[in-house]
């Protein structure tokens, strides 16, 4: 009887330690739900107030640069942004009348509560009215060419207001330039987006064989009710995504860039003295000619080194930063993705077949910081070449693009 109430027992403290353990494990769950709940739900918010009398603005547009996160303020100036991720970010102000205003912002865990203050234009009277220009035609003709691209994608997408570009030919730097005081309208049918883009700078200079712009994005989709539609958008995004900078760092961060189809080499660029000459540190390198687009200044030659790259040689998580990488190379990086082709368009540009789609990265600083989801907070410290720099506006997705 003494052993068989033992057993009894020895089993009823058995289920009690189970159940005990069930209830932790279930606790545990609870826990970790509600903290990836709330880390999913961090919120910017505040208020857009006009500098000159403090008065709130109403539908004024708030958005975060490159990504589909934005709101319109309401009569009393409030707007609230919600799931953001976390991240430093640009958060832009736009309202009719007031300057554009960018604030830095950074994301952790915590919502963030911020007042915007706007200042109104100043107002420029014209002695005399300004004639147009007979070249402009050309002019926005080699602008979309540049912008938006001349890609596959490029075909299926149309500036829808090139009447707000002021642009004009700079005869003392011999470049072409343009600026907007409103929103380009780009609506890409051929990945589903309609893009706002505040253009702050245009600089297209064939003299120096040197393009680039800058200014702030807001990404929309564009409507359908058509099921084969979206689902169409969603494959060409997944292809404009996959092989793309920003797919690219977010692997680097991840360390799986060759599972990705990405290899990483150096590249050495060397003075000529009297036609491609090798040195010691350059004498297995493969030369790649100023036909690949990589030498702007054909006194140099460049030197693609034979070792692939690490990520672990190029990036590494900052010891003071939390949830930070550094990116950190002396030399040029040419990366390569060897799962999909270049566009026979690109190709052509290049008088060859097309090939792996190659890119390279020159550094403007000695360094880059990135999150987690691959974005730069500097996007000036990289110049991109080749394939990357021949994709433009088309071939883009936003920053807080998620590949399936």
């Amino acid at each position: 009887m003494e052993t068989g109430y033992t057993q009894n027992k020895w089993h009823l403290w058995g289920n009690k330690r189970v159940i005990l353990l069930m209830r932790k494990i279930l606790l545990i769950c609870i826990n970790l739900t509600l903290t990836l709940l709330a880390y999913s739900q961090v919120k910017i918010s505040g208020t857009v107030v006009s500098e000159t009398d403090g008065k709130p603005l109403g539908f004024a547009n708030v958005f975060i640069n490159n990504t589909m996160k934005g709101a319109t303020t309401a009569e009393n100036g409030t707007f609230t942004i919600k799931d953001v991720a976390a991240g430093k970010y640009q958060l832009i102000a736009s309202y009719v009348g007031y300057e554009t205003i960018s604030n830095d912002v950074e994301v952790i865990n915590d919502n963030i509560s911020i007042r915007i203050t706007m200042k109104p234009k100043a107002t420029v009277l014209k002695a005399f009215e300004v004639k147009r220009d007979p070249n402009r035609e050309a002019y926005i003709k080699k602008f979309k060419e540049t912008f938006i691209g001349k890609s596959v994608n490029s075909k299926l997408c149309k500036l829808m207001n090139d009447e707000i570009l002021d642009i004009g030919y700079n005869k003392m730097d011999d470049a072409l330039e343009a600026t907007s005081d409103d929103y380009l309208i780009v609506e890409n049918k051929a990945l589903g987006y309609r893009v706002r883009f505040l253009l702050k700078q245009y600089t297209n200079s064939e003299k120096h064989n040197f393009i680039s712009y800058y200014g702030y994005a807001f990404y929309e989709n564009l409507p359908t009710k058509k099921k084969a539609q979206k689902k169409l958008w969603m494959e060409n995004r997944e292809k404009a995504y996959h092989g793309s900078s920003l797919h690219f760092f977010r692997t680097l961060i991840q360390g799986d860039t060759q599972e990705e189809g990405f290899t990483m080499n150096e590249i050495i660029r060397k003075k000529r003295v009297s036609g491609y000459i090798k040195d010691s540190a350059t004498s297995e390198a493969k030369i790649m000619l100023s036909r690949d687009a990589y030498a702007e200044d054909d006194s140099y030659a460049n030197y693609r080194m034979p070792a692939q790259l690490k990520p672990s040689e190029l990036i590494s998580q900052s010891d003071s930063i939390p949830e930070k990488y550094i990116l950190h190379f002396d030399h040029f990086l040419l990366v390569t993705y060897t799962k999909e082709e270049e566009e026979a368009g690109y190709a052509k540009t290049q008088g060859r077949r097309p090939r792996y789609q190659e890119s390279m990265i020159r550094f403007q600083k000695p360094y880059c910081i990135f999150s987690k989801e691959g974005l730069c907070e500097d996007p000036m410290a990289m110049i991109f070449s080749g394939y990357w720099g021949w994709e433009k506006i088309a071939e883009l997705v936003p920053y807080d693009y998620k590949s399936n």
